[in-house]
């Protein structure tokens, strides 16, 4: 009965110091700790910097690169639309003026045949 009673002591005084032990930081875990309280100071000023840019070029907004490539696609849109108008416009005004060369030829033609 000696021995269990000297074995529960032995463990709990075991316990007791481990526990202990466990309280007290070392210097290695100290500097991870300052160096993880560093890194996360930096994180957040890189964050803050980001915002402050972000407000200052005017993209705070989501989406606004996204309304902006709408933006362009729709001008792309309106310059093919305006540009197939042209086109068409052209080509009639070409057309027109072969059919009136052709009537003119004709006319000559006619003339030089009487």
């Amino acid at each position: 009965m000696k021995k269990t009673w000297i074995n529960v002591l032995l463990l709990a005084s075991v316990t007791a110091f481990g526990l202990a032990a466990c309280d007290n930081k070392g210097p290695a875990e100290q500097a991870g700790e300052n160096l993880d309280e560093s890194i996360e100071q930096v994180q957040e000023q890189s964050r803050e910097a980001a915002d402050d840019t972000k407000e200052a070029l005017g993209l705070e907004e989501k989406g606004t690169m996204e309304k902006m490539g709408e933006s362009l696609d729709e001008t792309a849109q309106d310059i093919k639309e305006g540009t197939s108008e042209q086109v068409d416009k052209a080509t009639k005004a070409m057309d027109d003026a072969a059919d009136a060369a052709d009537r003119k030829i004709d006319e000559l033609m006619a003339e030089d045949n009487q």
